[in-house]
């Protein structure tokens, strides 16, 4: 996501697919700018540990993590289902954070 370019933040998704799955799924897109990450195996322990996964539905809630450069959190934001997050609202939220 361009958007994120210059801003001084990593863009990183996070799913519970296969590699392989995860390949397709960018390349059906015409590429993704950002790394995907694979929490296939131990299916979803990631995304368990960052409480995030739904147990009932076997994937990860869709979320928003903002981590300083110390490894400090600090935003999290979990979206309901088909809730997207918008880009907008997490950049005007990194400019707070870096400014104050």
């Amino acid at each position: 996501m361009k958007q994120y370019d210059g801003k001084g933040a990593q863009l990183l998704g996070l799913s519970c697919d296969p590699v392989p799955s995860l390949k397709v799924w960018a390349q059906s897109l015409g590429g993704i700018g950002h790394p995907l990450l694979s929490d296939f195996y131990p299916h979803g322990k990631v995304c368990q540990s960052l409480g995030i996964f739904n147990a009932d539905a076997g994937f990860p809630m869709r979320s928003v993590t903002l981590i300083d450069p110390q490894g400090v959190v600090r935003a999290f934001h979990v979206y309901p289902a088909g809730v997207l997050p918008q880009p907008d609202e997490v950049l005007r939220e990194l400019a707070g954070l870096q400014a104050g």
